[in-house]
């Protein structure tokens, strides 16, 4: 089946979703890294089809889904958080294995370890540690809050592809050239004077958290699903102490280790056979 293009409004929120395969199957729910889309998890979909339907949203702010008028509250963890549930609930999802790369990774952790506790039947973590603002290396996010606010603003598509081969390789895992053009074409827009940019509004870190939330590391520690750790092997998002505390955690915990920094693009057997591994078992 190909891939269809759906929306749906989430407390007021229209939320785009690629959905793949047959709504009759069991549901993968596949959720992207802070600054990405759906669309990333287009390879991974394409392989799972056949036997699972795999839905894809767009984070509020990203995609084609609908930008915030009040970004510090509805571009917080907590806010996604509760748009995941409201999205599975809106789409009548029962029971998911969940899938979910740097920020979708996190909101993974904290819908298993909490409203999603008997709801959510296996969870992958792609290269995400329960709490990134201590467990990731300070450089790691301040390259982050320095290109995130501050999309490019080209003349043409290809320099935005030049952009995004820059940004990524070396991090993302091996793609190929067709790959950085899919990649670069469902993560481009057009602005009112011509020009292209990402498809993301720049004020997507301005959510703010509560700080009297729980410990990240107490909801690692309350997940009771059986868990896929996917992790680049030079990532500085996830690096070698919060990954092997969290294995420490989580010891039945299964891990994977890819040649790659932040983070693994779910695109090669490598990476994937893994995933159906866990999600049939």
């Amino acid at each position: 089946m190909a891939r269809s293009d759906e929306f749906v409004t989430v407390d007021g929120t229209e939320i785009h979703y690629s959905a793949w395969g047959d709504p009759a199957d069991p549901t993968v729910l596949c959720v992207h890294g802070l600054s990405r889309n759906g669309r990333d998890f287009d390879p991974l979909a394409r392989e799972l089809q056949d036997d699972y339907h795999v839905v894809c949203p767009d984070m509020p702010g990203r995609g084609w889904s609908e930008w915030a008028d009040d970004p510090a509250e509805r571009y917080s963890n907590a806010a996604m958080v509760e748009t995941l549930v409201g999205f599975c609930d809106a789409l009548d999802l029962g029971p998911v294995r969940y899938v979910g790369t740097s920020m979708g990774g996190g909101l993974g952790m904290a819908l298993a370890g909490g409203p999603f506790a008997n709801r959510i039947e296996r969870l992958v973590i792609n290269d995400m540690p329960p709490n990134p603002e201590a467990d990731s290396a300070p450089e790691a996010l301040g390259r982050i809050m320095e290109y995130v606010p501050d999309p490019p603003m080209v003349e043409t598509v290809g320099e935005l592809e030049d952009y995004f081969r820059e940004l990524y390789e070396g991090r993302f895992s091996e793609m190929t050239d067709d790959e950085y053009r899919r990649l670069t074409m469902t993560s481009a827009r057009r602005t009112d004077d011509g020009r292209v940019t990402t498809q993301y509004d720049p004020r997507i870190l301005a959510g703010e958290d509560d700080d009297e939330g729980p410990d990240p590391w107490d909801v690692w520690a309350a997940i009771d699903a059986p868990i896929l750790i996917l992790r680049g092997a030079d990532s500085d998002i996830l690096p070698a102490e919060p990954f092997e505390r969290m294995q420490e955690v989580q010891p039945e915990a299964e891990t994977v280790e890819v040649d790659c920094g932040h983070a693994p693009a779910l695109n090669t057997p490598e990476q994937i056979d893994p995933i159906w591994e866990l999600f049939a078992g």
